[in-house]
């Protein structure tokens, strides 16, 4: 959907169109959820995560200033929505992604050393700081530039630079250790 006709559908959500908010919703359940099961590594729970975001966008959409792209300012209402849930609830959870990604019927080796090499990063991702494994997160798998994660996150770009440049010298150093 092209730009200006987002922006007319904000517009009119903000003047209290529930079929404009609809559309919204439409066009941008899908890709939040996407980037937030990401993050959550749960179906239900993102399923919820990304209801409760939509509801809180259309209670703020007239704090909406068009800042950002409406997908941005609404990534950030999910995001936050999600490491709240993440901090409340530490139990275990199933990434559906990366074992989808895996399952591979060609060669058992590369199965297996693929299944390998993404417990090795799951592992790593674990140990790293939060604020580091988010911003690796948003930038490497969610295709977010430093500009729209320093939004998203609340921090400088600077902040965000180095916890990336960070997040990967720990990737880098492990997984070296761990070919040893």
């Amino acid at each position: 959907m092209k730009k200006n006709n987002i922006s007319n559908l904000v517009n009119l959500s903000q003047k209290g169109s529930n079929t404009a908010f609809e559309i919204l919703f439409t066009t941008f359940k899908t890709r939040l959820h996407n980037s937030l099961f990401k993050i959550l590594k749960n179906f239900h729970e993102t399923e919820d995560v990304v209801q409760q975001a939509f509801l809180r966008a259309w209670e703020k959409i007239g704090t909406f200033k068009g800042e950002s792209n409406f997908y941005t300012w609404l990534y950030r209402i999910g995001f936050n929505l999600a490491i709240t849930k993440i901090k409340t609830s530490r139990e275990s959870q199933i990434d559906e992604g990366f074992e989808q990604t895996i399952k591979s019927k060609d060669d058992v080796q590369n199965e297996i050393q693929n299944i390998e090499f993404v417990a090795n990063i799951r592992s790593l991702l674990d140990q790293m700081p939060e604020e580091q494994r988010n911003a690796y997160i948003l930038c490497e798998i969610d295709g977010k530039n430093y500009e729209e994660i320093a939004y998203i996150v609340g921090v400088p770009v600077g902040t965000v630079r180095s916890r990336i440049f960070r997040a990967r010298q720990f990737l880098v150093e492990n997984l070296k250790e761990k070919n040893e």
